[in-house]
């Protein structure tokens, strides 16, 4: 009989896992995959998850593996014009590190805490008496608290008839391509007439490139990339969708939501990563305090004023002719990023 049993292993859940642990608490964490493993990601580390990191006493591992120190990120319209605002600078930068890297970083931590780590286990079915009854392809196990940590299609959400119906939505590629000689130390952010590139350095000599479109124009986008970044037309990507879809209920009764499974944000504002750390912490003190309405309050007030960000990124990008004459127009747009900015890196 475990305590909790968390599904999913990302930075959401393994920040769930490893507070729960050092509390004390018998701390399951079920993964499908087996770590280290590249996910679909930006790869980029706001310097708001540096507080969480030291918390969990894996900062000074993460500011130590190859990475990417960034100190501009670089708007780019789909005319060709750019605007840029300055990061973050310090041992709290933000910095762009492969998601193999940090994710193993944080297993590793929780399991050290203590916490039983089966990798390879899918998810097959929950169900709740006076525990929950857990089956996954190699074990059966009851909990007392269920933690969905398992993402925008999360399958503990799915199996307690929680999940939205997906509706029309974009796609994203992601790979790591050679790191241009001439890129910098910068983020791009670049809107194009099919959707956007994401591009960061992230040390060892690598760029991460993310690509997101609708589907019908995913095949022109990832032309667009080829010829841009000189890649093969047999290069690897990795891809995922939907990158939107309704919030749910962090918490009810014996279950929470943490990370992506909860509530999924704009790619574009590169929050993910730090959403996921804090609200897997937060879950892990109301799961400590035995007290599911704490995180469900927490969980609001971790997003409270922030969410029009999210809006804001979303019809960016969703309309980027329209967003790049806009920018053309608007009287003082460095300024205006340069607030956009801080509004994003800042707690």
């Amino acid at each position: 009989m475990w305590d909790v049993a968390i599904v999913g292993s990302g930075p959401a859940g393994a920040s769930c896992a490893a507070f729960c642990a050092a509390a004390g608490l018998r701390t399951l964490l079920l993964e499908r995959a087996h770590f280290p493993r590249e996910k679909v990601c930006g790869d980029c580390l706001n310097p708001t998850c540096w507080p969480v990191l030291e918390r969990l006493g894996v900062a000074g591992e993460v500011r130590a593996v190859p990475h990417g120190k960034l100190s501009t990120v670089e708007f780019i319209g789909v005319d060709g014009r750019s605007v840029a605002a300055p990061l973050p600078s310090g041992a709290n930068a933000e910095i762009a590190i492969r998601r193999s890297v940090l994710d193993h970083i944080l297993l590793r931590r929780a399991r050290s805490l203590g916490a039983e780590v089966r990798e390879g286990e899918t998810l097959l079915s929950v169900r709740r008496e006076k525990q929950w009854e857990i089956t996954t392809t190699h074990s059966q196990v009851s909990a007392a608290i269920l933690v969905g940590a398992d993402g925008r299609n999360s399958t503990v959400a799915r199996l307690c008839n929680l999940m939205p119906r997906k509706g029309r939505d974009r796609v994203a590629l992601q790979t790591h391509i050679p790191l241009q000689q001439d890129f910098g130390d910068r983020v791009v952010l670049q809107l194009l007439r099919e959707g956007y590139s994401g591009q960061a350095p992230v040390g060892d000599g690598l760029l991460n490139l993310c690509l997101v479109s609708r589907p019908n124009d995913l095949s022109k986008i990832k032309s667009w990339a080829e010829q841009k970044f000189a890649i093969p037309c047999d290069h690897p990507w990795r891809t995922i969708a939907p990158l939107a879809r309704a919030a749910l209920p962090a918490s009810q009764p014996g279950l929470l939501l943490v990370g992506d499974a909860a509530r999924v944000v704009e790619p574009f504002t590169g929050e993910g990563i730090y959403y996921a750390l804090r609200s897997g912490e937060l879950a892990a003190a109301a799961i400590v305090a035995r007290n599911d309405q704490q995180y469900g309050r927490a969980h609001e007030r971790l997003y409270a004023g922030r969410l029009w960000i999210n809006a804001l990124a979303r019809a960016a990008v969703e309309h980027p002719r329209l967003t790049s004459n806009l920018l053309r127009f608007l009287p003082n747009e460095r300024r205006l990023l340069r607030l956009l900015t801080t509004k994003v890196v800042r707690p």
